[in-house]
């Protein structure tokens, strides 16, 4: 049997502020847990949280990783961030430049 094929993914990561995204980007990054980290510094998010519709000014953190360093890469997520449950949603890449995706492949290695 062949093994599965790594595969680039986009994990989608929300945080409280600009300095909470940097701290994740950067460990990440440092750990070779994504080959890249890209900040939103602001979006507005509207969502229900305990029966409530709330709505928040947050940071969005875009990583471009792949697909086996994943649940290293959400422990450390879950380590460094402020939130009770935070968003860390991965999606995979369907199509990509191949240099592009071989550079994530290698340094994420």
């Amino acid at each position: 049997m062949e093994a599965e094929p790594i595969k680039v993914i986009v994990v989608m990561v929300t945080t409280a502020n600009q300095d909470d995204a940097a701290k994740i980007a950067d460990h990440v990054v440092q750990f070779r847990l994504a080959a890249c980290a890209s900040t939103i510094p602001t979006v507005r998010s509207t969502y229900r949280w305990e029966g409530k519709i709330m709505t928040d000014q947050e940071s969005l953190v875009l990583i471009k990783t792949t697909s086996d360093k994943y649940l290293a890469l959400q422990e450390a997520i879950q380590r460094l961030h402020s939130y009770k449950v935070p968003e860390i949603i991965a999606i995979p890449v369907a199509k990509g430049l191949p240099p592009y995706l071989e550079w994530v492949c290698r340094e994420t290695s």
